[in-house]
């Protein structure tokens, strides 16, 4: 019997995994270029779509939707926040990463409130932003760091305001999930810790984000970083 070498086990491994239809809307050639190049390197990655605007993705988008979008958010005609927004109004489960050169505060959260689901930085290595492709695909939150602190640094200022949820007529078993969801833990974990099965956590998950008026995990972080006021 031949050796099992840990290369055979990763190739093994990487191919149970599902394939990510990937889509990049950026407008500089060459960086796009670049960054489709070192993606498809990864058997799991297939990019279905490359554009250097949000002007066509609609159409493009509805004849073959992508799984994750790689967007940047300074475009021409369209700024990339618009299209987050634009895209979650017709496909509120698609995944959206920002990946721009941005790092102030209003873009991060403009994003955020559009329903990005993740925001890393250009200078981020390619690894971080095959990782981040692969835990959106998974139902995961991605920051980089330096956006992750400002993030934090927003919360901490909007301790204050944090709504309360009887405001919202959530559920105890709603508030137990948001909480969860707050702390960053994965749908599949959610639905370990609450005992339901996924289906229902998808049913409790889609009231939440009706009753809060939101369409994203960024949003509801956004709204409850601090944590919530019964």
């Amino acid at each position: 019997m031949g050796i099992v070498t840990d290369a055979v086990i990763v190739n093994f491994i990487t191919h149970l995994l599902p394939m990510i239809h990937l889509a990049i809307i950026e407008d500089n050639k060459e960086y796009r270029n670049a960054l489709s190049k070192i993606l498809q390197r990864n058997s799991n990655i297939q990019i279905i779509h490359e554009m250097d605007s949000c002007v066509e993705m609609i159409p493009y988008f509805e004849v073959d939707l992508p799984d994750v979008v790689i967007m940047d958010i300074d475009l021409p005609v369209i700024s990339g926040i618009e299209g987050v927004w634009r895209l979650k109004q017709k496909w509120p489960d698609i995944k959206v990463l920002m990946l721009t050169v941005f790092e102030d505060s209003d873009k991060i959260f403009g994003a955020i409130k559009a329903g990005a689901n993740g925001y890393l930085i250009k200078k981020d290595p390619p690894d971080k932003i095959l990782n981040a492709i692969i835990s959106l695909k998974n139902g995961e939150a991605i920051m980089n760091g330096i956006i992750a602190s400002k993030v934090l640094d927003y919360f901490k200022k909007q301790a204050d305001a944090i709504p309360r949820l009887d405001e919202y007529h959530i559920t105890e078993k709603e508030k137990e999930i948001l909480d969860k969801l707050i702390e960053g833990l994965g749908y599949k974990q959610i639905a370990s810790e609450c005992s339901i099965a996924r289906e229902t956590l998808n049913t409790h998950m889609k009231n939440i984000y009706r009753k809060l008026n939101v369409h994203s995990r960024g949003e509801v972080a956004a709204m409850f970083s601090g944590r919530f006021k019964i």
